[in-house]
């Protein structure tokens, strides 16, 4: 395994930027190779001992770059994020891969940040991800505090921060979201965006996959699907009414489904679409097959098909179909897995994040790659599919209750 040219340049200047700040971000777009980079980071700075911290999925992908690329480094431990706490070593370079999902909540912190934070200890710290703050730079103030080269490193903690990069009216009070008819409470995604970026881009290195000389971009491509007449009475029937009465045609059992929150409302719908609903704790398969027919008739059974699925009896029932496709979880893969081999890529349904739509779109992106990459997406108008991909595909902006529209099919 060999470096791209880019590669080595990328890794220059985050050398660059490590010797000045202690920290690098690589924010370089899905599918560029950035593993490549941080090690060569961490090589060029006479690293000793590395700690590399990664999501479960990607420790394969990690293993085989370790194994093939010749780093010349002799201390490398590889980890996930949930195992942290076992690190045995004493790192001076730490990478931090896709670190946004763990570390960038705010105002508070998580379980896994404190055992990051403990294990990083002193060292420096090389972060990557092609999303380091989907859902706004806010999330950036976990991850680098992470570091003690933290940018900012004068503030006490994420509320201290937040009173100089709030956004204020002209009385100089703070934005607030209503939560019920008689409380509001603080916004803490109403932040200063440019200030905090010019305070902070000395510390990124970015590119586009197009910079990098990258042939072949990922374009959506939309398939209307039409929901037969059940399918829409279900589905009516729970937007009208939040509750559903009825007899299992597989186990012969009777259910109730009911939907007191606009979230329980919101996933069951989305479930319903796709020919499947959650009860209680148990996941049923419903009658209806639109997504699967159209699927089958389109592009049939094949190697060079990948089906993304949502919801677990998803991949239960479309694995009842499809017997060569490959059949992936949509949001634990949409990060870390190599596609580009495969011709099409299908989104059967589509979760409620943003930055999970930003690195899922990009699977089959790869330097090599010739053929054009369309991503197919299954959708229903007026249904939660359509909803779920123009709130966080077009207005890149997770869909939660607030941007959940309650209409009937």
């Amino acid at each position: 395994m060999q470096a791209w040219d880019y590669q080595v340049e990328v890794a220059t200047q985050g050398y660059e930027i490590m010797r000045k700040y202690g920290i690098v971000y690589l924010s370089m777009e899905e599918r560029t190779g950035k593993s490549i980079p941080t090690l060569l980071i961490a090589r060029m700075l006479g690293a000793k001992s590395v700690l590399i911290v990664t999501q479960k999925k990607a420790l394969v992908g990690w293993t085989k770059t370790l194994n093939e690329f010749d780093h010349g480094m002799r201390n490398v431990q590889l980890i996930n994020y949930h195992s942290v706490d076992k690190v045995v070593i004493t790192p001076d370079v730490v990478i931090l891969d896709e670190p946004h999902n763990y570390c960038a909540a705010y105002p508070k912190t998580s379980g896994i940040w404190s055992k990051v934070h403990k294990a990083i200890g002193n060292a420096q710290v090389i972060y990557s991800s092609a999303t380091p703050h989907a859902q706004g730079p806010q999330q950036l103030f976990h991850q680098f505090a992470l570091s003690r080269y933290s940018p900012w490193s004068m503030y006490r903690d994420f509320y201290d921060w937040f009173k100089a990069y709030a956004q204020r009216d002209d009385f100089g009070r703070l934005k607030t979201i209503r939560i019920s008819a008689t409380q509001d409470v603080i916004d803490y995604s109403a932040v200063q965006v440019a200030k905090i970026m010019h305070d902070v881009k000395h510390l990124f290195v970015s590119y586009t996959r197009k910079e990098l000389g990258f042939e072949q971009e990922p374009e959506d491509i939309i398939h209307w699907i039409e929901l037969n007449e059940v399918t829409r009475y279900v589905y009516n029937t729970l937007v009208k009414t939040k509750v559903l009465a009825f007899t299992h045609r597989e186990t012969g059992k009777d259910y109730e489904l009911i939907c007191d929150t606009p979230a329980k409302l919101r996933y069951a719908l989305h479930m319903v679409e796709g020919g499947v609903l959650k009860v209680g704790e148990q996941y049923l398969s419903l009658g209806n097959t639109e997504k699967i027919d159209f699927i089958l008739k389109t592009w049939g059974d094949t190697e060079d098909l990948v089906i993304m699925y949502q919801y677990v009896q998803e991949g239960v029932k479309l694995n009842q179909y499809f017997k060569k496709a490959k059949i992936l979880q949509g949001t634990s893969n949409a990060e870390g897995v190599d596609l580009h081999k495969h011709k099409h890529l299908v989104i059967y349904s589509q979760d409620f994040s943003t930055a999970k739509h930003t690195q899922r779109r990009a699977r089959q992106a790869n330097k090599n790659r010739e053929d054009e990459i369309h991503v197919h997406y299954l959708l229903v108008k007026k249904a939660t599919s359509e909803q779920v991909y123009k709130t966080c595909s077009i207005n890149k902006v997770n869909f939660v209750d607030s941007r959940f529209e309650k209409e009937t099919i």
